[in-house]
């Protein structure tokens, strides 16, 4: 996936699409490699081209527990990191790498003279971080307040993508249930219409 094919730049003109050419950093890096701490501030957003990147919480810095909120693959965006560059917050998680990747750093000044130049990326992206922070911001209080239907629809829209390739017993491990428990609340969830399961992959609806 090359930068240009992100959907957020389809409608951008020649000439902003020129300073994101121009100001984007191409990156390279290994696996098991840290983005950003809880509480650091970024000052770029990663668009990834292949890899794997895991964005998880844990109760402190020494504590050897984590819970994974999602996994930000091609195509999709890091909230967390979107969030961030844009507002000038500390992020509220951790960003590790899972595999090597490959991708681009475009930095806080450039997507700032986008969202103020561009309409459509002003828009898509405005609409973005609104709906993702709140369902994550409803996923962290569903780890201990809410039903496991809520929690798992809020977890799979966090991903950010219209179709995940995850299987039950991945989910159960992330959240801390069982495979029993995840397969059966999924199915509820698709009697209600919001999600559709395949094998292999869940495709979020347009009802959510």
């Amino acid at each position: 996936m090359e930068l240009l094919e992100y959907h957020c730049f389809k409608d951008l003109s020649n000439k902003e699409i020129e300073k994101l050419q121009n100001s984007a950093k191409k990156i390279i890096l290994p696996s098991d490699y840290i983005l950003y701490y809880k509480g650091d501030i970024c000052e770029d957003v990663l668009f990834l081209k292949s890899g794997t990147v895991r964005i998880y919480i844990q109760p402190n810095e020494l504590s050897c527990e984590e819970m994974t909120l999602y996994e930000l693959k091609k195509g999709s965006q890091c909230v967390v990191n979107l969030f961030s560059t844009i507002s000038g917050q500390k992020t509220i998680a951790n960003a590790i790498t899972q595999t090597a990747i490959e991708g681009w750093l475009v930095p806080k000044e450039t997507i700032n003279y986008l969202i103020n130049n561009s309409p459509s990326f002003r828009e898509f992206k405005m609409t973005s971080v609104n709906k993702r922070i709140t369902a994550l911001i409803s996923l962290l209080a569903d780890i201990k307040f809410s039903n496991i239907e809520q929690q798992l629809l809020n977890w799979l829209y966090v991903q950010g993508l219209d179709k995940i390739k995850i299987t039950h017993d991945k989910i159960a491990s992330i959240i801390g249930v069982t495979r029993e428990t995840v397969s059966r609340n999924l199915k509820k969830l698709e009697h209600q219409g919001l999600i559709k399961l395949n094998r292999g992959f869940i495709v979020i609806s347009d009802n959510y």
